[in-house]
């Protein structure tokens, strides 16, 4: 079977690691900047959560900026900034040979965290393939974070078990030291009409074209992953609107094939308290909801056996160490 974990921030932040948008924000409020940079910071504003609002934000920001070698200075050192301060947070995660083992069998044991009745279904679907597990992994963190915990050499490529093997590892936006993706998903994000139509402005703003201008062959590569996997898992992703592409791909996947199903790690700790788990349901209906709405799905036209396919686990201690 092939399995597709999707990580985003949420993934790090499980690992008790200081890198969502507010405490990068609060770092950029304790440094200086450029005039223009410093200008940005009181329009981008903490209110902001998340890394995708950060990036919506951006392409609204736009509208202020009068050149593109303006953009291109203030979108650089942005990025020049986020990677001083993810350094920092990244060079102070090295768990223990023991919370590494708690970690791999998390990864590669998901059904143990499904509520009793979802056992019984996940069941049924894995029953349809074969006993090994092909696990690739599409990350959309610029951090090493899996690698260490998996303990990942340079090729990527490795043997959980007779049955469960690491395949590849794809960070999608770059990784740290190296160039790094911040942005939008596409040029109608962008508020300025001038640097819309601009493709210089457009290489370092638009995701997919980024990638295509440094030559990468990333985005090829996870679309691949996504048209091929028969489970896809994701943890800690908001299912932004700055990586719209990759869930509406997800959503042409799942409407063209029943041999996909999907799983969706939630955290909503203030939703359901433990004594009141009866809220279970409303939740996972409003987050299934969700999650249709962003795979390009109009309320009529889901699959029969939606229910059957989508799996939510909430406030799970996986991955948490």
């Amino acid at each position: 079977m092939n399995v597709l974990y999707i990580l985003g921030n949420g993934f790090d932040m499980a690992q008790g690691m200081k890198t969502s948008y507010p405490h990068f924000y609060k770092y950029l409020m304790e440094t200086k900047c450029s005039p223009l940079l410093e200008q940005m910071k009181k329009e981008i504003t903490a209110d902001k959560k998340l890394w995708s609002d950060m990036e919506e934000a951006f392409g609204l920001y736009t509208a202020n900026v009068n050149s593109v070698s303006d953009l291109e200075n203030l979108y650089f050192e942005l990025s020049d900034q986020l990677q001083n301060y993810l350094k920092t947070e990244n060079a102070k995660f090295n768990p223990s040979e023991k919370q590494k083992n708690k970690f791999v069998l998390d990864f590669i044991s998901p059904q143990s965290h499904l509520g009793e009745t979802d056992k019984v279904r996940y069941s049924d679907f894995v029953n349809r393939f074969g006993s090994t597990y092909d696990i690739s992994v599409m990350t959309l963190n610029y951090t090493d974070t899996l690698e260490k915990l998996l303990t990942l050499g340079p090729n990527m490529d490795k043997r959980i078990n007779p049955n469960v093997y690491i395949r590849q590892v794809v960070h999608v936006h770059g990784r740290l030291g190296d160039s790094i993706i911040i942005g939008v998903d596409n040029e109608g994000q962008i508020a300025n009409e001038k640097f819309r139509n601009n493709e210089d402005a457009k290489d370092f703003l638009v995701k997919n074209q980024s990638n295509y201008t440094m030559k990468f062959t990333r985005h090829t590569t996870c679309k691949n992953l996504i048209s091929n996997a028969h489970l896809i898992i994701m943890y800690g992703v908001s299912i932004g609107e700055t990586d719209a592409r990759w869930w509406k791909m997800i959503g042409e996947q799942f409407k063209n094939r029943n041999t996909l199903t999907i799983i969706q790690y939630l955290y909503a700790p203030n939703e359901i308290p433990p004594t009141r788990k009866q809220l279970m349901g409303r939740v996972e209906r409003g987050h299934r909801n969700t999650i249709m709405k962003k795979m390009g799905f109009k309320d009529n036209e889901w699959p029969e056996d939606t229910n059957d396919r989508l799996f939510f686990i909430i406030n799970s201690n996986a991955f948490k160490l």
